[in-house]
């Protein structure tokens, strides 16, 4: 039985690489651009590399860390993706945001969310 060099390659490796850049960031960035490199359990090249693109787009370009209050005891959002809409900047048509954190005020029913914004 004969094996494809590249599938024998595989079986063999500690781990399998999958590289994803950005041309415009790249371009944005140059030598200050980031590298990142992960491991993960993802067991086909295809997914690999998806995974590789999707953090790209997520992790590409500046990003700022904010705190905002929303109604409700809402500490289930942490660690998920939202979409929220305010009057301040950056908000106004509504951004989508990681939850890193969640701090419920009781007394009043609200929730300070800590969370993480990609700047457009």
């Amino acid at each position: 039985m004969s094996v494809d060099a590249e599938f024998a390659a595989w079986l063999g490796s500690a781990c399998l690489n999958a590289v994803s850049s950005s041309p415009s960031l790249e371009t944005a960035w140059g030598t200050l651009a980031a590298t990142a490199e992960l491991v993960s359990a993802l067991a086909y090249k295809s997914d690999a590399e998806a995974e590789a693109v999707r953090q790209v787009n997520l992790f590409g370009g500046p990003m700022v860390v904010e705190v905002l209050q929303v109604a409700g005891l809402r500490v289930d959002l942490t660690c998920k993706p939202v979409t929220l809409t305010a009057s301040r900047a950056g908000y106004t048509a509504g951004a989508t945001v990681f939850v890193l954190g969640a701090r419920e005020l009781e007394n009043v029913e609200r929730t300070n969310l800590t969370v993480l914004r990609k700047l457009v």
